[in-house]
């Protein structure tokens, strides 16, 4: 599985194209894990729909507004997959992105130089 890591801070307005490109892709077996470093507009309630959706995986954390940084490290500390793959919450994905990243991971997993 591939962790797909949004830290993310008053972006409700972005959110939504990420969250669009993610249910696009054809590689499904990913979590989207965002960490809320203490937003106050409507994230939380945004996320919370699209959740009760089930269209993808998706793991959601607020903490208080602590950076950018700290989110990242705890981003990696929640992570359930193997790969860790940070998406910043302005971004989108092609719809064959994450199949790209677990092709390429498949392929080159077990190198002694990577």
């Amino acid at each position: 599985m591939i962790t797909v890591f949004t830290p993310t801070y008053n972006r409700a307005y972005s959110l939504p194209n990420l969250y669009d490109s993610l249910c696009k892709q054809s590689f499904v077996d990913f979590e989207w894990l965002l960490i809320d470093d203490g937003s106050t507009d409507n994230t939380q309630e945004l996320i919370k729909q699209w959740e009760l959706e089930r269209k993808i995986k998706i793991r959601y954390l607020f903490q208080p507004n602590s950076g950018k940084h700290v989110a990242i490290n705890k981003g990696v500390k929640e992570a359930e997959g193997e790969i860790f793959f940070i998406v910043d919450s302005d971004d989108t994905l092609t719809d064959d992105a994450i199949l790209t990243i677990q092709r390429i991971y498949e392929k080159y997993k077990n190198e002694d130089d990577i």
